[in-house]
């Protein structure tokens, strides 16, 4: 086996395409290690064991998902055009990773720990853009959930590719939900 040098970073971007292609049972030191022709040693000189690898692979799905959108949408200055930029990031996401992420979920609590705080997080910066724009504290909470829910459930759909709206009916989506 070559000898080379990896970063914690190449374990965790591996770990997420591995995730998307074959699921959260891939995940193991041995078939990873393979795959970057290193020995396990590699992997646990940068992770402890298997369940600290699986926390950081999540966490790097929630920076790279979310953590980049979020940081994006909070330069836009105005609420209700922060917002339609999140819809349309989500609305046209291809959704293979979510997916992954969100069967493994349903298998190991700490992943599904993680996973119901990005969805709050998420939800969080809708609720505050449409508060920001006017929308009662209490209807934007719920109205946020509707919009997290329906672009969550999107992408559960078999071909969330083909299930896809234009501008104009994002912008339409925006405007009835940010009304007061």
């Amino acid at each position: 086996m070559e000898t080379r040098i990896l970063t914690a970073n190449d374990w965790l971007e591996l770990a997420l395409e591995v995730l998307m292609a074959q699921g959260h049972t891939a995940l193991k030191a041995q078939p990873l290690s393979k795959k970057l022709n290193v020995t396990r040693g590699s992997f646990y000189h940068h992770f402890d064991s298997l369940e600290e690898f699986h926390r950081h692979v999540i966490a790097h799905w929630s920076n790279r998902t979310s953590g980049q959108v979020s940081l994006r949408a909070k330069g836009i200055g105005e609420p209700l055009e922060a917002l339609t930029f999140l819809l349309q990031t989500t609305l046209r996401s291809g959704g293979d990773l979510e997916r992954a992420v969100r069967s493994w979920s349903t298998m190991a609590p700490i992943v599904a720990e993680a996973v119901d705080k990005v969805d709050r997080e998420r939800i969080d910066i809708a609720e505050k853009l449409l508060r920001d724009a006017g929308v009662p504290a209490d209807v934007a909470e719920v109205r946020a959930k509707l919009l997290y829910w329906a672009a969550i459930g999107r992408l559960m759909l078999p071909h969330p590719q083909n299930n896809v709206l234009s501008d104009a009916e994002i912008s339409d989506v925006v405007t009835l939900f940010a009304q007061t």
